[in-house]
């Protein structure tokens, strides 16, 4: 006997929602027209947000956009396929694959692409003689199928280029392509590419996050970099050659749209690997809450931006070196530096920090750390802790049976001093090549002196 199905209700369905997966949300929304209502009214609730220059990534789900070509009457040849297989680009292209033109002027449109073309011509020029020079037989193989894939792209680029001036066809089109992966699983869709390719992207963006509000537990911009690896260079992206102004080196605050065309987003720890300015003008419309519980970034030019969301994080993380003068007037209760001292800086750096604490009314359990590669380094900032006035050695609850029981007791302001020692990483401060220099604040008398 087989049983009638019945309706979801919208209560049930609002509670579905709010506990599904969102990836399954999603598909969910997509394929049952029913569900929409519940799907638009309840948050969506994500553990790992990563928005990255080519993609963004759900609790392990990655959604890429690119445009890919497809020859109509031939297979496609290998850059093309080399190509497609990495997702297409990620540009506003034309029908012939190339930057669309800039004037309404066609003679000077011909001169441009004229030029363009001879440029890229010299340049295949060039290839195919320095592979004539180090090309042999056996030698690098596939060095060599790399530099003559190449040396193809560039010649379909001229040929684009001259079918463009000529006003003639291409043999190819191109179509719009979501990826969808996670893990092994791979689905691919695709629509004819008769528009932007930012109208494109910010569709998606608004089909998976177009609703009311959005939680994340981790958000992490920028690509994906561990802040303890010296050999990634500070704040280069990995991604499309012309990133949208949040990815771009420089800082582009009054370019940058709100994240993800997100309408209302709450955030528990952010990780900014890109230029936190940037990052910051995508979250503050959207942002509905402070204070974060982490906020992790890199320093940008020595400096640090002062801002809400930037003050109100209850752990301030600034990843790899920046200059300790950044302590200077922040808010937050808790701050590591990863690097904050160097044998560019002076005593004065820090001389000058502690007298302008002095001036203000820190408040006791205000907890500052910063790491140090060296022990020469290490030995310097507690020489200059050490020479300032009123200052004594001492020991601490906190000290007294560590590896390091020492400490300095620098006199404060509103009856508190400051506790200065070091301390082997936590497991957020971890760098294997640092200790860490503690720097707290306690009531008067906290700390033992010792003579």
């Amino acid at each position: 006997m087989t049983t009638l199905s019945k309706p979801l209700f919208l209560g049930p369905s609002k509670c579905i929602a709010l506990y599904m997966d969102p990836n399954k949300r999603l598909q969910l929304y997509l394929r049952c027209p029913s569900f929409g209502i519940a799907h638009k009214s309840e948050a969506i609730r994500i553990r790992d947000l990563k928005v990255r220059p080519d993609n963004f990534e759900i609790n392990g789900t990655i959604y890429r956009l690119g445009v890919i070509t497809q020859y109509t009457e031939t297979p496609n040849p290998r850059s093309v396929a080399v190509d497609n297989a990495k997702r297409g680009v990620q540009e506003n292209i034309d029908i012939y694959g190339l930057p669309p033109r800039q004037t309404q002027d066609e003679a000077e449109n011909v001169e441009l692409d004229n030029g363009e073309m001879a440029r890229l011509k010299e340049k295949i020029d060039r290839m195919e003689q320095n592979n004539a020079r180090q090309g042999f037989p056996g030698h690098g193989i596939s060095s060599q199928l790399g530099r003559r894939t190449e040396i193809q792209r560039l010649s379909l680029k001229a040929e684009a280029y001259n079918m463009r001036i000529n006003n003639t066809l291409p043999p190819f089109r191109h179509y719009l392509q979501l990826t969808i992966s996670t893990g092994d699983s791979v689905k691919i869709e695709r629509v004819v590419y008769d528009k932007q390719f930012g109208t494109g992207k910010e569709y998606i963006e608004k089909i998976v996050f177009g609703n009311k509000k959005v939680q994340v537990e981790n958000l992490q911009i920028g690509a994906d970099k561990d802040f303890n690896d010296y050999e990634n260079n500070f704040g280069i992206q990995r991604g499309p050659s012309s990133p949208e102004p949040l990815f771009q080196l420089t800082p582009q605050a009054d370019s940058v749209k709100p994240l993800l065309s997100i309408r209302s987003l709450k955030v528990s720890v952010l990780k900014v690997t890109c230029i936190l300015t940037n990052a910051l003008a995508s979250l503050r419309p959207i942002l509905s809450q402070t204070p974060l519980k982490e906020l992790k970034a890199l320093c940008h030019e020595n400096t640090f931006p002062e801002d809400p969301i930037v003050n109100t994080a209850q752990f301030l993380e600034i990843a790899k070196f920046c200059p300790i003068n950044v302590l200077s007037n922040r808010p937050n209760y808790r701050i590591h530096i990863g690097h904050g001292y160097n044998h560019s800086q002076n005593d004065d750096d820090l001389i000058n920090l502690v007298n302008e604490w002095k001036k203000r009314e820190i408040p006791v359990g205000t907890y500052y750390s910063i790491g140090a590669r060296y022990d020469y380094l290490i030995t310097a900032i507690f020489r200059t802790f050490r020479n300032m006035p009123g200052a004594k050695y001492g020991e601490n609850e906190e000290t007294r049976l560590t590896n390091y029981p020492e400490c300095i007791i620098v006199p404060m302001g509103n009856n508190t001093e400051l506790n200065a020692y070091r301390s082997e990483p936590t497991e957020v401060e971890r760098d294997p090549f640092s200790s860490i220099v503690t720097i707290k604040w306690h009531p008067r008398g906290y700390a033992r002196a010792v003579e």
